[in-house]
């Protein structure tokens, strides 16, 4: 932070000085002529100009006027006053050479008593900042601890306890920069000094990453005194560029605006409202709120200043909003703006957000290697972070659009061009993320998983668990299957562990561990509400298969024959005989022995029909069975058509029925 226009502080001084001189003996007790006199008031009122026009933030014609009026000096009783001001605008011209060669000098000139003793705390200070930025830190800190203990006037070490809280933010001492400033506010009253501690604290709360807090302090700085930056072109533009690198470019709007309305001189009317438009133009926010307002100050600029300074660059800002507006193509532009790389890089970044509002999906992909010469800077220009960000947005239009149209067999190509960040945002999209992770599991696509494992693997979110679950499945990864399981477990929300219930049943099948699929059997026993849940998930067959060979091992007849029953009435439901006519046997079996013969009959029968894979040995078994049951109901002929086809099964292995059939 610059608080080197401390000149309002020193203005007392520098009135009594002149008024001093006017009637000044020289060392000899002669009275100055009224020449010499006049010659001393001139040259105060050179040095005051040439500071009025730093404060008008011509800093550039003010350091050569004081390089040149420096030079030519012969007047002693100037040199205190030229000196401070010749190394306060070298440290503000910002060349790190003429901030050394100033820092020397004025160094030596207060070795050498050449500083007014009135400007001392003056020069201190301009010197600090001078070390500072020339990396001489312990310099600086020595100078401004001199100010602190040297001076009487309590206000001058205020200052000094400023400048040293600028050397702890110079060495990224946050903490000792803040502590300090909070000392200097609980004990001043001075308004300026008060300020001037606001201003220093915001940039040490910018870079100490508190945010909030330099946004709470220079919205209450700005209310009760813009008089601070409003009386200081300079200074007033050094916090508006500040306020717009650190993000807060509404108040940099605010002290513009008030800005303009203090100044009547035609050159600064144009600077500030360049610096304004351009500001807006920072401020875009993907509508044309803040680009109409730079539009209207672009066109003031042109038709009131066509001669000014900024008249070309607004011409130029003017011709890329109509741009944005699509009101002047792209092409024209290119051809316009040949030798101005930003203006072509603009003219670009047009054409892809042309296309993507066109749907050209295939297009920008094609051209991403091109694209991605834009700048970051270019694309915050137009509301981006980065142009990944626009390219983002391309993938997740095009997904969404694959998603509406079921279209899953061509995710994989949009996924290929996809960054983690993608992916992020289709999650957070509550109308395509379950479709979108439906689709990964539909057509397998390792490298998208991959990504999503990366990207969620922390998340807390069991349904994003369940789903990367549901892809290592799929994709037979069962080790991470079942990670993303125990994850499922974790979290314990029941929904979605109903929901989880049989996949977790199909990642434990395929590990053939007895010991584990009993004790999630035994789980599934304390959760019949998940079972009673998922009973229309062509997967419960599977389930019920194997939760009655649980119940027949554990000797639970009851609860065989119930889940039995259930395995047959959902093959029929869903057309799929799996286990047939095994499962038509077993039941035959408990028909017989409440003696419904006929009903065992039926069920193998049915088997036999709609069991057209079935095995060899099951068919012999079955044949056998029908052969029995028509024994039983003295039916000679079915019984005789049985044995034959059963005679005629071939490929049998080592079937008991079989030989049996053989031998009738």
């Amino acid at each position: 932070m610059k608080l080197l226009l401390i000149v309002l502080f020193f203005i007392s001084t520098l009135y009594a000085k002149k008024d001093f001189y006017y009637g000044f003996i020289n060392s000899s007790g002669n009275q100055i002529s009224q020449r010499r006199t006049q010659a001393i008031a001139d040259g105060f009122e050179i040095i005051e100009n040439i500071r009025i026009l730093a404060r008008n933030g011509k800093i550039d014609d003010a350091y050569s006027q004081i390089k040149a009026f420096k030079k030519q000096n012969k007047i002693k009783i100037l040199n205190s006053d030229i000196i401070i001001l010749y190394s306060e605008l070298a440290f503000k011209k910002g060349s790190k050479r003429f901030m050394i060669e100033a820092s020397r000098e004025l160094e030596k000139a207060i070795n050498d008593s050449k500083i007014h003793e009135n400007d001392l705390a003056k020069a201190y200070m301009v010197l600090v900042e001078l070390k500072l930025n020339t990396n001489k830190t312990k310099d600086a800190r020595y100078f401004a601890n001199i100010i602190i203990n040297n001076f009487d006037n309590n206000v001058i070490k205020a200052y000094g306890q400023i400048y040293l809280a600028k050397v702890y933010r110079h060495q990224r001492d946050y903490r000792k920069a803040t502590k300090v400033l909070y000392e200097i506010l609980t004990k001043t009253t001075d308004v300026l000094v008060a300020t001037l501690v606001a201003d220093e604290l915001f940039d040490v709360y910018i870079l100490d990453k508190k945010r909030e807090k330099a946004y709470a302090l220079i919205s209450k700085v700005l209310k009760k005194n813009m008089d601070y930056y409003a009386s200081d072109s300079y200074l007033a533009l050094k916090k508006v560029n500040r306020l717009t690198k650190a993000g807060m470019p509404e108040f940099a709007i605010e002290i513009l605006e008030e800005l303009l309305e203090r100044t009547d001189k035609p050159a600064s009317v144009e600077d500030f409202k360049f610096k304004l438009a351009n500001t807006y133009m920072d401020m875009y926010d993907r509508t044309n709120k803040y680009l109409l307002k730079a539009k209207e100050l672009y066109k003031d600029i042109i038709n009131d200043f066509p001669e000014g300074i900024y008249s070309q660059k607004a011409k130029m800002y003017l011709d890329e909003i109509l741009m944005r507006e699509r009101k002047i193509k792209p092409s024209v532009l290119a051809t316009k703006y040949q030798n101005s790389e930003a203006m072509q890089q603009k003219i670009l970044l047009q054409e892809l957000l042309n296309d993507k509002a066109e749907k050209k999906y295939e297009i920008i992909l094609k051209s991403k290697k091109v694209y991605k010469k834009i700048s970051n800077s270019i694309a915050k220009r137009f509301g981006y972070e980065s142009v990944n960000i626009i390219f983002d947005e391309v993938n997740i239009d095009m997904i969404k659009n694959y998603l509406k149209a079921g279209k899953c067999f061509l995710l994989n190509k949009a996924l290929k061009t996809s960054r983690n960040q993608t992916l992020e945002l289709l999650i957070k999209d509550e109308q395509v993320k379950f479709k979108f992770f439906e689709c990964l599991i539909e057509v397998p696509y390792e490298k998208a998983y991959l990504l999503l494992k990366d990207t969620f693997n922390k998340s807390r979110d069991a349904n994003i668990y369940l789903y990367l679950e549901r892809m290592a499945l799929a994709l037979q990864k069962f080790n991470e299957a079942e990670s993303f399981s125990a994850k499922v477990d974790m979290v314990d929300d029941k929904k979605v562990l109903s929901k989880e219930f049989l996949y977790r049943f199909l990642l434990l099948s395929q590990k053939e561990d007895p010991v584990t699929l009993d004790k999630y059997f035994n789980y599934a026993y304390r959760n019949q509400s998940f079972i009673t849940e998922n009973s229309n998930n062509p997967v419960i067959i599977d389930f019920y298969y194997n939760y009655y060979l649980y119940f027949i091992k554990k000797d639970l007849p009851n609860d065989a024959k119930n889940i039995l029953n259930k395995l047959y009435e959902k093959q029929n439901e869903l057309k799929a005989h799996i286990y047939s006519p095994f499962v038509e046997l077993e039941l035959a079996k408990i028909a017989q022995t409440n003696n419904e013969n006929q009903k065992a009959l039926d069920l193998l029968l049915n088997s036999i029909e709609y069991s057209r894979k079935i095995k060899p040995n099951d068919l012999a078994q079955t044949y056998y069975e029908v052969i029995r049951l028509y024994e039983e109901f003295d039916n000679d002929l079915k019984k005789d058509e049985f044995v034959n086809k059963c005679k005629s099964i071939e490929n049998t292995k080592d079937s008991f029925y079989k030989k049996m059939c053989d031998e009738m």
